[in-house]
């Protein structure tokens, strides 16, 4: 599902999956089914945190996933903050939909799940723009990490990695793709398709 992002005041923003898409490339041909299932763990996730979510009506594979995510979470101390969270980053007007603000190890940051396989230094950019994006809010932000979801993978097949993002050069190297993303449209070099919002 695609976001449209605006600032309190109606403009339009960009949003950090469409800068990083844009200048990355790497979802065209990305399965319908891939997409729906990531929307739906995600939800699911969610949903199971704020104690709201009615197992029963899961598919066999959503529930493989979320068994991941319990299972992860005891091990690393994962405490949730604050889930699904959409803002906008005041100065440099790109915007984001987080995952959630968590605590772990007595470090409070934000993380960010994954169903599909690792994407090297996009994730870490995705990141350290989440970051940056809810600093005004939360000055004490610091910590961002991935959570990599998948039945029977990983070590010991438990189904999940997480993996820490400490790379500091990680938000200019994404303000980097940002402005070169910003002029390629502006100047007519990356066409936005006619969408039907509903």
């Amino acid at each position: 599902k695609e976001h449209l992002y605006h600032s309190p005041d109606g403009m339009r923003l960009e949003g950090t999956t469409d800068i990083l898409q844009g200048e990355l490339g790497g979802f065209n041909g990305f399965p319908k089914s891939a997409a729906m299932r990531g929307h739906d763990v995600h939800a699911a996730i969610q949903y199971w945190n704020e104690g709201d979510l009615d197992e029963s009506t899961l598919t066999d594979e959503v529930k493989g996933y979320l068994d991941c995510f319990k299972r992860a979470k005891e091990p690393h101390g994962i405490k949730i903050i604050q889930n699904e969270i959409i803002r906008y980053h005041p100065k440099y007007l790109y915007a984001g939909r987080c995952d959630e603000v968590v605590e772990i190890g007595g470090t409070r940051g934000i993380i960010d799940y994954k169903t599909g396989a690792p994407s090297g230094a996009r994730d870490r950019w995705q990141l350290a723009a989440y970051v940056e994006m809810l600093k005004a809010e939360i000055p004490d932000l610091k910590g961002r990490w991935n959570l990599y979801l998948k039945p029977d993978q990983y070590e010991a097949k438990c189904g999940f990695k997480l993996v820490e993002h400490k790379n500091k050069q990680d938000f200019m190297q994404f303000l980097a793709l940002f402005s070169a993303y910003t002029i390629k449209k502006n100047e007519g070099y990356i066409r936005e398709k006619r969408r039907i919002v509903q």
